[in-house]
């Protein structure tokens, strides 16, 4: 019995979840804590537009998740700078197994359209959801 990992199993939501630290401005976005203009980590919504993510390699399954067929979700709380790139990633929900650091792993790789204010790229907060599924071949 082989097992893979489907592309469609690896599933990645970008969850834009509220957070404690959030103030709302005047201008009607939404921005994470009280830092300098150059360093504000925004939130989706308003008109703060959402990242899109560009290219998502595939996290790997850790030997222990496979070996104990682990499956479930790792959700990731990812800043994504004005160039795409994650700049900070943190389990938020662990899976364990190792496959918590699979998923930042592989989240550290990916690149994302970045999520625009009043058509220019600012840095966003948002949470991402990793899933791991096991499916048998026949």
């Amino acid at each position: 019995m082989a097992v893979r990992i489907s592309r469609i199993a690896l599933g990645v939501t970008l969850a834009f979840i509220s957070t404690s630290l959030v103030s709302q401005q005047q201008s009607g976005e939404t921005k994470l804590g009280s830092e300098t203009p150059a360093s504000e980590v925004y939130r989706v919504g308003g008109s703060v537009s959402p990242p899109q993510v560009i290219k998502a390699p595939d996290p790997q399954y850790s030997k222990e998740a496979l070996k104990k067929k682990i499956e479930g979700t790792v959700v990731l709380w990812v800043v994504i700078g004005p160039d795409g790139v994650p700049k900070d990633v943190r389990v938020q929900r662990s899976l364990g197994y190792g496959l918590d650091q699979e998923a930042i792993e592989a989240v550290k790789k990916w690149k994302f359209k970045p999520a625009k204010l009043k058509g220019q790229p600012v840095t966003v907060q948002v949470n991402v959801e990793v899933n791991f599924r096991l499916y048998q071949r026949y």
